[in-house]
């Protein structure tokens, strides 16, 4: 069984905040079921406008799972991510995210396949009428017999 270092999020991440034991409880259950011995999480904090200290912290301790919480626990800068996402290549190691149980290899591809996720994203959430499209999708869940 191949030890598993926990990351999680003491702040906000893509808009959501979610409380630390509940992230620990979803990586712990990804973990479980995916047959990788948990360690405990580091908690990732903002200091001096950054917030991935603790996710290179992580890399660098020399296991080779690291599980986010999210993927959106990502850094935010693109630059960056790509600096992790070689650094996983490099060293052999496999990111895995909980929430949306999907997980890395050792390719370009399958990080080349995250950053449309994430960049398709951000393309949303910048949109202009963004909050339109918002109240728009509420409005059919209010409106339609059926629950979303």
């Amino acid at each position: 069984m191949s030890l598993a270092r926990g990351y999680i999020a003491s702040g906000e991440f893509n808009g959501h905040r979610v409380p630390q034991h509940i992230q620990n409880q979803i990586v712990k259950s990804y973990c479980d079921a995916n047959n990788l011995r948990f360690v405990l999480s580091r908690a990732e904090y903002w200091i001096n406008g950054s917030t991935d200290c603790q996710l290179w912290a992580a890399l660098n301790e020399g296991y080779k799972h690291i599980v986010l919480y999210s993927i959106w626990q990502l850094p935010e800068r693109e630059t960056v991510r790509k600096e992790v996402y070689k650094h996983c290549i490099t060293n052999g190691i496999t990111l895995h995210f909980a929430t949306e149980q999907m997980r890395s290899n050792a390719s370009d591809k399958i990080f080349s396949e995250f950053e449309i996720l994430i960049k398709s994203n951000l393309l949303i959430l910048r949109e202009i009428g963004y909050n339109d499209h918002i109240n728009k999708l509420k409005d059919l869940c209010i409106n339609d017999t059926q629950p979303c």
